[in-house]
């Protein structure tokens, strides 16, 4: 578990996509051509919690202290954010969205004619890859401390 070539920038991205992917997800997708409906609401709900929830593996690693002080992260957390990152951030193509008297198309119905139904399996099989890449940065961050401090009793 060394540190990653990449580990700077990801360093420094996991807390501004912390922020961003969740305004992806509820509001950015009418840049690409998908409407927003109910689902704003919904992101004003639950965005902050997927804010904190995406903030616990940065934190986290931040108590490995030779990651710290290099101000990088570890090649397996780096891995595990970028997975995360790029499954959020295709949820927000994927989510379809809904008004008073009609669904609304995600992006990718839009774009490839999927159905409303096939776009909500594509979703849900997003935010599982997002919440197994999630489960294993925090995994990777809190290993990376035991990493981290066995190197400094050694």
């Amino acid at each position: 578990m060394d540190l990653a070539p990449t580990g700077r920038t990801v360093f420094v991205a996991q807390w501004a996509l912390a922020l961003a992917l969740p305004m992806w997800i509820f509001l950015g997708r009418v840049l690409v051509g998908s409407e927003v409906g109910w689902m704003v609401v919904f992101g004003l709900i639950y965005g902050p919690i997927i804010v904190l929830l995406l903030l616990i593996p940065p934190i986290v690693a931040l108590f490995d202290g030779e990651a710290r002080r290099a101000r990088s992260v570890r090649r397996a957390y780096a891995i595990a954010s970028a997975v995360v990152w790029i499954a959020l951030f295709l949820c927000g193509l994927a989510l379809p969205d809904g008004g008073d008297d009609a669904p609304y198309p995600s992006a990718l119905s839009r774009w490839f004619g999927l159905s409303d139904d096939a776009s909500t399996v594509a979703l849900l099989v997003l935010l599982l890859i997002a919440l197994g890449g999630w489960i294993a940065a925090l995994v990777t961050a809190a290993l990376g401390i035991a990493r981290s401090r066995s190197a400094v009793r050694a």
